[in-house]
């Protein structure tokens, strides 16, 4: 892409950011065609926990309809991960250029990509993001115990707060990233 073309703002829940990132450090570029793309979208992205992602917001398992390059017939696909693609002709990955492009834009953005160095670039358009499957919680069983205090170190919250902290060793940020609190709009 060339630098004068001014780039929507991209907004990430923070599991896909956290998996991407996860993805992009221990592929290489012969793994991974379009991995700088992935990384350049993922360091200018606003985070925002999965529960308060807008709902116009483009995020894997959301069903998107878009159309390429100003025109033709509206698309519709499911963002998936690779290993999540079940129906073919449904999904897309969001590993792809054009699911990299797609991920984290609103109702109405522009978005310039390419599929190769090769290749002219394409612009997608987003039209509507329909249901977004969260992922989902694990409750206790009814009738057991609640275990999330007891007081060994692995509750929850100190599970979560491990797991953080070694991330952020096995994977620092190279770049500041901006975390946002959203709101549903």
């Amino acid at each position: 892409m060339n630098g004068t073309v001014e780039l929507p703002p991209v907004t990430v829940a923070t599991h896909d950011y956290d998996r991407l990132m996860s993805v992009a450090a221990l592929e290489n570029k012969r793994h991974r065609p379009h991995r700088e793309f992935l990384l350049s979208e993922l360091r200018r992205a606003s985070l925002c926990h999965p529960d308060a992602l807008p709902d116009d917001v483009v995020s894997t398992n959301a069903k998107v309809t878009y159309r390429l390059d100003g025109g033709g017939k509206p698309r519709a696909h499911v963002l998936v991960y690779p290993e999540d693609l079940r129906w073919p002709g449904a999904e897309l990955s969001v590993l792809t250029a054009l699911g990299i492009a797609l991920l984290g834009l609103r109702v109405g953005d522009r978005m310039p990509f390419r599929t190769s160095r090769d290749e002219p670039a394409h612009e997608v358009v987003v039209e509507d993001v329909r249901f977004r499957l969260l992922p989902d919680e694990v409750e206790p069983a009814r009738g057991a115990p609640d275990q999330s205090d007891n007081g060994d170190g692995n509750s929850r919250d100190d599970l979560d707060r491990r797991l953080d902290e070694a991330l952020m060793e096995t994977f620092p940020a190279s770049d500041p990233v901006s975390v946002i609190v959203c709101g549903r709009s």
